[in-house]
């Protein structure tokens, strides 16, 4: 019995000391309990973001076509467009903890990315009645090369705290995976290690000729 009670009487220390950590999850093709409200026009239904909720935060993306309401998404938050879709844009959300956050956009043909705080003093944004901060941003003012005429893709990233959310715009058939062709630059520093590489083999033979001796 003393033994049941204390083994017991353990696990429920334990218990009390390692609490369970709070469960997050990610739903598709939702909406944000604080909802897009700011501003005029973003209302749209149904909103069709992706939306990450946690103990502390909140976070919403979505990818439409400028004041056109929002597609949805597939499974993995990619919105899909047709080529010449212009101008695109996202909308973000964050209600609760606004610590280290920051927008990642990134070219996934080129890895050409940018990134920017929204809370830095001069960026938009705008607190809604639900105590969210959310706003628009529009993908060719990121300077990540845009072009509604080539198949493609751009990812948002929208971090707070220690969580992160990510959605996917495809334009077309998506981008096309090629091989990385290296810049000028690159090219003359590999051309040059080339001939180091070369010289030392070089320099290696002629010592191992030099070493020989006959008896």
């Amino acid at each position: 019995m003393t033994k049941k009670f204390t083994m017991a009487f353990a696990l429920f220390g334990f218990a009390v000391a390692n609490p369970a950590t709070a469960a997050t999850t990610l739903e598709y093709n939702s909406a944000p309990t604080s909802e897009f409200t700011y501003g005029s026009g973003n209302d749209y239904s149904p909103a069709n973001a992706a939306v990450l909720t946690s103990d502390n935060v909140e976070l919403a993306l979505r990818f439409h076509q400028t004041f056109t309401a929002a597609p949805a998404s597939d499974s993995s938050g990619v919105y899909s467009f047709a080529l010449g879709t212009d101008p695109l844009s996202f909308d973000w959300s964050i209600l609760g903890d606004t610590s280290s956050a920051l927008i990642s956009m990134t070219n996934l043909l080129t890895g050409t990315s940018t990134s920017y705080d929204p809370f830095f003093f001069g960026n938009d944004n705008a607190t809604n009645g639900s105590g969210a901060a959310q706003n628009s941003f529009r993908l060719n003012w990121a300077g990540i090369g845009y072009d509604p005429d080539v198949n493609n893709t751009y990812s948002v990233n929208l971090t707070s705290g220690s969580n992160s959310l990510t959605t996917y715009a495809k334009l077309g058939t998506g981008a096309v995976t090629t091989a990385a062709v290296p810049e000028p630059s690159t090219w003359a520093m590999m051309l040059l290690g080339f001939g180091f590489v070369g010289g030392a083999m070089r320099s290696a033979k002629r010592q191992q000729k030099l070493g020989v001796s006959y008896a």
